[in-house]
């Protein structure tokens, strides 16, 4: 209970040692069984880098609170499932326990949910959306919906994951740039973005296929969200296609999918 409550006061070191002491735990041989059966990607990680991202899924796991809704119950299969994906984004940042997120609500299946859509210049009503997923920044939220996920990980290299996409959004928090190390790094990052995310609008206007999915064409934040799962799932194809793109997301994550998805 102690160290629940200095995690919460949020004391630098003292979260530090908070997981210092979380990672001494040895990793579960089910934890590593669950796994390997059930996250392909996870199954293709260097060992090493398997090693490193089980600290941050014990983290994770001890420190985020996973609630099901419409009566879902939340199995250890789920939570680990989850944690291993959003944990491989948050792998090499500098805060990559996600802070700023507190709860993850897992829905069984698509659900509803109601934004504000303008009708003209004065007027605002609410519209009804089914959605898989969404990332609240502000709240301290990610919503998924857990048929989703299980499609994705029964087709885990076709460049579309629900997690993916919406943990990347908390590591941009809403603006399709994340956190990056040095000012010569966002200056990259607003050229090679901002160029490909117009070649992705002029493809789509001419009817072109592409390998980022279109939904990436919504916003720049949209778009961020978008290649992290190409990057993740189609690495080859991105660094073919689109190679300015393919290193400066290689650049940011420290990760190389090439290495272990060839």
């Amino acid at each position: 209970m102690l160290l629940v409550i200095i995690y919460i006061w949020g004391h630098p070191f003292l979260i530090h040692y908070y997981h210092q002491q979380i990672t001494k735990t040895p990793f579960s041989p089910l934890w590593q069984e669950i796994l390997e059966t059930r996250s392909p990607l996870y199954s293709h990680l260097p060992q090493p880098l398997q090693q490193r991202l089980q600290g941050k899924i014990q983290i994770f796991l001890n420190t985020k609170q996973f609630i099901g809704c419409q009566g879902l119950v939340i199995t250890e299969e789920m939570r680990l499932v989850i944690a291993a994906q959003a944990c491989l984004l948050s792998l090499n940042q500098p805060d990559g326990h996600y802070p700023q997120l507190n709860t993850i609500l897992v829905y069984p299946q698509i659900f509803q949910v109601k934004r504000p859509a303008a009708i003209d210049e004065y007027l605002v009503e609410e519209q009804s959306l089914i959605v898989s997923g969404e990332s609240w920044g502000k709240q301290g939220q990610v919503v998924l919906a857990w048929e989703t996920i299980c499609r994705d990980l029964d087709d885990w290299q076709d460049g579309h994951n629900l997690i993916f996409h919406e943990f990347a959004h908390q590591l941009d928090q809403a603006d399709g740039v994340p956190k990056l190390r040095t000012q010569t790094d966002y200056q990259q990052w607003a050229r090679v973005c901002s160029q490909e995310y117009q070649q992705l609008l002029s493809q789509l206007e001419h009817g072109l296929k592409t390998i980022i999915d279109p939904y990436g064409a919504t916003n720049p934040a949209e778009f961020f969200a978008v290649i992290t799962e190409t990057f993740l799932e189609n690495a080859a194809a991105l660094q073919q296609h689109h190679p300015e793109l393919y290193q400066i997301l290689k650049q940011y994550y420290q990760l190389d999918p090439m290495l272990w998805l060839s």
